[in-house]
C-alpha cells in the first residue's frame, strides 16, 4: 500500500468525529453472507461494485456504522444508522432531522480545522432531493460535498492529503442514515464520477426492500406454474431485477451450463430461455431467503433440474448423459458442487 493511500485511510478513520466515540469493531461474516441491519431491514453486500465490506463499528452509546474500501480507486466509504427515540411521521420533522445532522458533520470538519486538523474547507450548499421507493412515500435527502486538506504527522514531518467528502443523509424506519465517502482530490473526474457510481449504489441497496417485496411475489408465482403466460411475464421482471440490482451472491459456471444452452437452443428454440431463468429465479429464491453462494447455486441447479426433467418428456433429444448426471446430482442438493467440481474449480 503506498504513503498517500495509507494516510487517505488514517485521514478517512478519524473524519467522522473530532473526537472518536467508545464502540466495538466486527469483521464481516466469513460465508460471504450480507450484512443485514435489524432496525432499517437494509440488506449490503460484502461486495459492491468495487468496494469491499471492511466491517462493522457499534456504538457503545447506540447506533453503528459499516465500513467499505475501494483500494484501486483509493477509496473508502462509511454508511451511519442512528435511531431517532421519539417515532417521526411528519415530512417536515424527518427534514429537519437530516439538515441537523449534515450541520453536525460540516461542524465536526470545522472542528477539526481549528484542531489544526484539517484546512482550505470548500464546503458546498445543500442539494435536496429525494428517493422513490416501490409503492411507498419517497424519502427524503440531503447532499454535500466537502474538499479540504488534510493535514498529519509522519516520521518524516508533516504530510497534507487534498481530499474530497461526498455526505447524503436521508431518514428510514426512524433512523438517521448518514453516507460519507471519501477519496484523494487528485483522482479528479473519475474522482468524482466514482462519488456518484458508490451513491447510487447505496440509494439502490435503500430502495431495494420495498421492490424486493413484490419480486419475492412474482418468484412464487413463477414457482408455481414456471410454464404458464403469467409465469413468462414474472419471470421475466425477476431477471430484470436481477439484472439491475446485483447485490445476491447468484452465480451460474459458464462451463458447462453455456454448453448445454446452446444444445437446447439449437434443438428446441425457447428451452434454453426456460432452463437459463429457472436457475437464475431458483437461485433467487434462495437469496431472498438470506442462502449463502453455495445454497443459491444449489436452489438454482436444483429448479434447473426439475425445469429439465419437464422439457425432455416434451423435446426427447434435448436429452444427454452429461446434463442427465448433473440433475441426478442437483435433485439431491448437490447440483453447486457438481458444477464447481466441472469447472475446475472444486478438487
Amino acid at each position: 500500500m503506498n504513503r498517500v493511500f495509507s494516510f487517505l485511510l488514517f485521514a478517512f478513520a478519524v473524519a467522522a468525529y473530532a473526537v472518536e466515540p467508545a464502540g466495538e469493531w466486527k469483521a464481516p461474516s466469513k460465508d460471504s453472507r450480507p450484512w443485514k441491519h435489524v432496525g432499517t431491514g437494509l440488506s449490503f453486500p460484502q461486495q459492491l461494485g468495487g468496494y469491499r465490506l471492511a466491517g462493522e463499528f457499534t456504538y457503545t452509546t447506540g447506533g453503528c456504522f459499516i465500513r467499505y474500501e475501494n483500494l484501486a480507486e483509493q477509496a473508502r466509504a462509511d454508511i451511519f444508522f442512528f435511531p431517532v427515540k421519539a417515532p417521526v411521521t411528519v415530512m417536515e420533522e424527518k427534514q429537519r432531522l437530516i439538515l441537523q445532522e449534515l450541520d453536525g458533520v460540516v461542524a465536526d470538519m470545522r472542528g477539526m480545522a481549528m484542531q489544526g486538523r484539517y484546512k482550505n474547507l470548500d464546503i458546498s450548499d445543500v442539494a435536496v432531493s429525494g428517493i422513490d421507493l416501490w409503492m411507498k412515500d419517497d424519502l427524503p435527502l440531503a447532499i454535500r460535498t466537502i474538499n479540504a486538506t488534510r493535514v498529519g504527522k509522519s516520521s518524516e514531518g508533516v504530510i497534507e492529503a487534498l481530499i474530497k467528502q461526498w455526505v447524503a443523509v436521508t431518514f428510514l424506519e426512524n433512523h438517521i442514515l448518514t453516507i460519507r465517502q471519501m477519496r484523494p482530490a487528485s483522482t479528479g473526474e473519475s474522482g468524482l464520477e466514482g462519488l456518484k457510481s458508490f451513491g447510487s449504489m447505496v440509494i439502490q441497496v435503500i430502495k431495494d426492500p420495498a421492490l424486493r417485496a413484490d419480486i419475492t411475489r412474482m418468484i412464487d408465482l413463477y414457482m408455481a406454474a414456471p410454464f404458464s403466460e403469467d409465469s413468462i411475464q414474472a419471470r421475466g421482471a425477476v431477471l430484470a431485477y436481477l439484472k439491475n440490482t446485483p447485490f445476491y451472491p447468484i452465480s451460474i459456471p459458464e462451463y458447462p451450463v453455456i454448453d448445454w444452452l446452446e444444445h437446447c437452443k439449437k434443438l428446441a428454440p425457447g428451452t434454453e430461455e426456460h432452463l437459463l431463468a429457472a436457475f437464475m429465479l431458483g437461485s433467487a429464491k434462495a437469496a431472498f431467503n438470506e442462502g449463502d453462494a453455495a445454497s443459491c447455486m444449489n436452489a438454482g441447479a436444483k429448479q434447473f433440474a426439475m425445469i429439465y426433467r419437464q422439457l425432455v418428456a416434451k423435446h426427447p433429444d434435448l436429452k444427454t448423459a452429461e446434463i442427465d448426471d448433473f440433475a441426478a446430482e442437483a435433485s439431491a442438493g448437490h447440483g453447486g458442487d457438481w458444477l464447481m467440481a466441472r469447472a475446475g474449480m472444486k478438487p
